[in-house]
């Protein structure tokens, strides 16, 4: 108990100078570090049963449709979540039932959007892919509902919950899936495996999470609105981070898919691990703007100490990495070093966080429109021409251009 008040009060100390409220930080940081690493290790325990245990045609194939999935689950309006974080932590928590209702109507559209794929591929006698469509037409309308409850966690500001909840489920996910690629390692089954294990996962955790909400508080009818209006800027950014896996899958083939996607997703997975963003949100939401804007500048200046040495230890020991674990995938080595330059970048994350907390829908529509495109465009042009570097010279400058206009605007507030 001595160990824990005097942590408590080197904390307490240590944010005279900070100028943050470290304790926050902390318990935060902790919990959200608590979960990102444990859901790092169900991602990397999927690549590693993949690179054991499939082809690369086959995990090409699989991004090919994660991919596909994920632009066109759009349509299930996924800037709700961040609406509902924003009413949960104004304590509207009924605005959780309507989020659901709301996602339900919108799910018989997306499933349509599956279906009609799926008949494509049939009539193309392609009917690996038309299963795998119309499984996952089937599902994903349920696990977007199912996933608002980490949305609900995160706006009470109960990290612990939260990150408790999100490992449970991204184990117990990680592992139904491993079970399906390990038993019959056949792209049909194994995305039929992805999106079971997905939903099931995520429902255990729903269930519970409904039983915490405040009936007795009000609904923010704004919520869906908003939510609408975070889809429609989501649209560019939704589509860019899927749609080279597309391209790569229509110019070049499977397998180049594979090596790409592994490179950019050991990148991906390491910036969640990152909590700058979800800590700020809900405690930017509570305060004026005026109040807080110079210590959120300072903050931003003091995240690249961070940051930067975070970049060049990926950098050298990548190879490494690659060597031990994923030895099939050698060639992805140099693309990944390369784009672990997006995680020096990722205190403008923080930084473009005062927009959502704030509601600034012009600058978020800015933010979110003109770097995404200029990324789409770019992949357009670059990949044909580059292969996959095309894809990643176009991350890398697009992302450069987002900090670029994140520093305009936020100034400018």
């Amino acid at each position: 108990m001595k160990i824990k008040e005097k942590i408590y009060q080197f904390l307490r100390w240590l944010q005279n100078y900070t100028k943050t409220d470290m304790v926050y930080v902390a318990e935060g940081s902790f919990w959200w570090i608590f979960g990102r690493v444990f859901s790092f290790l169900a991602g990397f325990l999927i690549l590693l049963t993949f690179a054991r245990f499939t082809t690369k045609e086959v995990y090409g194939a699989y991004q090919y449709i994660i991919s596909m999935s994920a632009m066109l689950s759009l349509v299930l309006l996924p800037g709700l979540d961040t609406a509902l974080i924003r009413s949960v932590a104004q304590k509207k928590e009924r605005t959780f039932f309507l989020c659901e209702k709301e996602r339900l109507r919108f799910g018989i559209f997306a499933f349509l959007a599956f279906f009609s794929i799926s008949l494509w591929y049939f009539f193309h006698k392609n009917f690996e892919l038309a299963l795998s469509f119309f499984f996952a037409g089937i599902f994903l309308p349920f696990l977007s509902i199912f996933s608002l409850y980490l949305a609900f966690w995160q706006g009470r500001k109960r990290f612990d919950l939260q990150n408790k909840y999100f490992v449970a489920h991204n184990l117990l996910a990680a592992l139904i899936l491993i079970s399906f690629i390990f038993f019959k390692p056949k792209i049909t089954f194994i995305i039929f495996g992805y999106f079971f294990a997905f939903t099931l996962s995520t429902f255990l955790f729903w269930l519970l999470t409904r039983k915490e909400i405040n009936k007795a508080t009000e609904e923010d009818k704004e919520a869906i609105p908003y939510g609408k209006h975070l889809t429609i800027m989501a649209i560019p950014g939704s589509i860019s981070a899927q749609i080279d896996n597309v391209i790569l899958w229509q110019f070049i083939g499977p397998v180049e898919v594979a090596i790409y996607a592994y490179a950019l997703r050991l990148v991906e997975r390491i910036s969640e691990l990152i909590p700058f963003s979800a800590l700020a949100l809900p405690k930017m939401a509570e305060r004026n703007l005026k109040a807080i804007k110079k210590s959120i500048f300072d903050k931003f200046l003091k995240l690249f100490w961070f940051s930067i040495p975070f970049t060049i230890l990926y950098i050298l020991f990548c190879p490494i990495f690659f060597k031990v674990f994923f030895p099939i995938y050698q060639e992805s080595i140099i693309f990944s070093q390369v784009l672990a330059l997006i995680l020096a970048l990722s205190p403008f994350s923080f930084l473009a966080t005062t927009f959502l907390a704030q509601a600034k829908k012009r600058e978020l529509y800015f933010l979110n429109f003109a770097p995404q495109i200029l990324k789409i465009v770019l992949f357009f042009i670059l990949i044909p021409i580059f292969g996959i570097w095309g894809g990643v010279y176009s991350i890398l400058i697009s992302q450069v251009f987002f900090s670029t206009l994140t520093l305009y605007f936020f100034k400018k507030l």
